[in-house]
């Protein structure tokens, strides 16, 4: 992954989840897939943020120590059933901190609570993870992507630079 797009995909990422509350999750558009919805209640009329998991390798760490350790590796696919028990543990929690790994888009979403939620971002044949607004069907605005090959690809207005 460049530098450069690890960097815009850090600050756009941050422009759109920083200040919002874990709001739910549904069943994804294939199986195996998890839909973890995100919102700003603070504003009037907020975006429908969501992050689609579909390398499930999360989890919740709540220590430093468990936060230098974790990797791919050293994660398990979670069934539906562990992954939304995971999420509804910390429903409503808001998000204060977001960050990216170096080598791979490992997605590290720091909560209010000091939790930090890390979903994997690389696999050779998958796309790990997808965050974008609205509903996803190409009438959003904001698209960032962990593709396969350790790459991260975004899709942005064009007044976002």
């Amino acid at each position: 992954m460049k530098r450069e797009d690890r960097n815009f995909a850090e600050r756009a990422l941050k422009k759109l989840l920083i200040g919002s509350q874990l709001d739910g999750f549904q069943f994804g558009i294939g199986p195996g897939i998890v839909r973890v919805c995100f919102s700003h209640y603070s504003e009037p009329d907020p975006d429908q943020l969501w992050l689609n998991i579909e390398v499930r390798k999360i989890a919740i760490i709540s220590s430093d120590e468990q936060l230098t350790t974790i990797s791919k590796e050293t994660l398990e696919e979670l069934d539906d059933e562990e992954s939304f028990q995971l999420l509804l543990r910390n429903r409503r929690e808001k998000v204060k901190d977001i960050w990216l790994g170096e080598d791979s888009p490992h997605l590290y979403i720091s909560l209010e609570s000091g939790k930090v939620l890390y979903v994997n971002g690389h696999d050779e044949n998958y796309e790990c993870w997808q965050v974008g607004d609205n509903h996803g069907y190409g009438d959003g605005d904001w698209l960032i992507v962990a593709v396969p090959g350790k790459e991260i690809a975004i899709w942005n207005p064009e007044e976002f630079k």
